[in-house]
């Protein structure tokens, strides 16, 4: 991707974050980023391909990273392969807070683009999270549970802290988007993994 069209993202994601989607303009992006604001047309066909763009570039690469530590650990248990996941989403989500908001903002309305990312992208983070828990039932390392229950409580646990930031930092005095954080919530959710998945 050329350096303009970096920019542009860069620019947008950032504001997208600060002011949300509704709350910039092209212009706004075009100031950002130092350029003409006809590029952004030519370039994205406007906002709403800009924001299509940050999503899908952002999944594209969660995805890849999955798919890579999916080969590296695919001899290991299901309950090492779970921990493995949760510690890569958590720090992707970490690594990437702006777009990770931006899209916990977006998910939260009612939306054709919502109904896409859902239908594209949180499906198959869904499924590959179900897919793990389903191996270690099928194999008896796991006990019978309801897989979808299992994977909305991790996936709430995991989302939960980037769409209401504001709030983990004012009442309860943590940083959501920090390393410390993040560790946290990977042990937070091993242990209900564990209680839910190996204590009988």
């Amino acid at each position: 991707m050329d350096q303009t069209k970096m920019r542009i993202l860069s620019a947008a994601a950032k504001l997208f974050d600060i002011y949300g989607y509704k709350g910039t303009s092209v212009r706004h992006i075009a100031e950002e980023a130092q350029v003409n604001s006809a590029l952004i047309s030519y370039h994205f066909q406007g906002k709403q391909g800009v924001l299509e763009t940050l999503i899908a570039s952002y999944f594209d690469t969660l995805f890849r990273l999955v798919e890579e530590q999916e080969i590296e650990y695919r001899d290991a248990p299901p309950y090492e392969r779970l921990e493995q996941i949760i510690g890569l989403y958590l720090r992707f989500q970490c690594e990437h807070a702006p777009i990770t908001r931006l899209i916990q903002r977006e998910l939260s309305v009612e939306s054709m683009l919502a109904r896409e990312v859902l239908t594209l992208y949180i499906s198959r983070w869904k499924h590959g999270l179900s897919r793990v828990i389903e191996m270690g039932i099928t194999s008896s390392e796991f006990q019978p549970v309801s897989t979808d229950r299992i994977v909305l409580a991790v996936i709430s646990q995991m989302t939960y802290p980037f769409l209401q930031a504001q709030m983990v930092r004012q009442v309860y005095d943590l940083e959501p988007y920090s390393e410390e954080f993040a560790l946290w919530q990977q042990a937070s959710i091993m242990r209900y993994l564990r209680a839910c998945l190996l204590d009988a």
